[in-house]
């Protein structure tokens, strides 16, 4: 697979492609995708960012440093990280060597007790003993592979299951909004926006943070790199506080929230 030649290319591609190249996972890309910056600790995303330099081909450098710019006007907002550093106390190290003491003289003492209640059985008895305990395992070894069976069973099920994406249904309340006098969706952070010309198929994307005015004498496909967003319309407000990626479909005054397999069959079964 050729590389890409810039960051909005990459952006093109989505979480999901990215995701079977790289195999970082869908929400740590989109956090990338859409410069979550406030969202994701410096380690993680500087990870990210080489191997996406390395897998596409990408200079990424100058969103390192708005990364870096982010972090340091933004950090005295920023959460306080949390160390990962284990403290050993001397007081619990001395209980547990008090705790290992106590533990091995009851093995002790249980083992000498059973010892001796063995040597007091008749012989016959040891044997009939041994005996039910050959069956007892038996029957554990036919149990375990019983379920070891229905184990294999389920997970062959299971890996032919689709994979269920991150908003693969919509909310019943978000569904539709009437809008024909006005339509405008407000970001409450920057956000990859994806907007798809119904009528000459046009394809527009950018990254902003300033409120998206809608053309509504148009029918639109719209995506979102995430759904924390007010969507402003004639018909009242609607907010949506949803991290991963959303889509949208605005015709005949009316936008309606699509599932990401909707979005595709109305762009001729492709993302983006």
């Amino acid at each position: 697979m050729k590389g890409c030649q810039t960051f909005e290319e990459l952006q093109s591609l989505g979480a999901e492609i990215i995701h079977e190249r790289t195999h970082i996972s869908r929400d740590k890309i989109e956090l990338v995708l859409t410069k979550s910056y406030g969202e994701i600790n410096k380690i993680q995303f500087m990870g990210f960012l080489s191997i996406l330099e390395r897998e596409y081909g990408l200079d990424l450098s100058t969103i390192r440093e708005e990364y870096l710019a982010y972090q340091e006007e933004h950090k005295s907002t920023l959460p306080p990280k949390q160390s990962v550093i284990l403290q050993s106390h001397t007081n619990s190290k001395q209980k547990w060597i008090l705790v290992g003491f106590v533990l091995i003289a009851a093995l002790v003492v249980g083992g000498y007790f059973a010892q001796s209640n063995m040597a007091n059985v008749p012989k016959e008895e040891v044997m009939q003993l041994n005996s039910a305990t050959v069956e007892v395992v038996d029957d554990r070894k036919e149990l375990n592979t019983t379920e070891a069976v229905e184990m294999n069973t389920t997970v062959e099920a299971n890996t032919t299951q689709p994979v269920i994406e991150q908003n693969s249904t919509v909310p019943e309340k978000q569904q539709s909004i009437r809008a024909v006098n006005g339509l405008e969706i407000r970001p409450v952070y920057k956000v990859w926006v994806g907007m798809i010309d119904m009528g000459t198929h046009a394809k527009t994307q950018t990254i902003t943070k300033d409120p998206i005015k809608i053309d509504t004498s148009k029918n639109w496909l719209i995506g979102l790199g995430h759904g924390r967003i007010e969507i402003v319309s004639s018909s009242g407000n609607e907010t949506l506080r949803e991290h991963g990626a959303v889509w949208f479909v605005y015709e005949n005054g009316t936008l309606k929230r699509l599932t990401k397999a909707e979005f595709a069959e109305r762009n001729g079964g492709n993302n983006w």
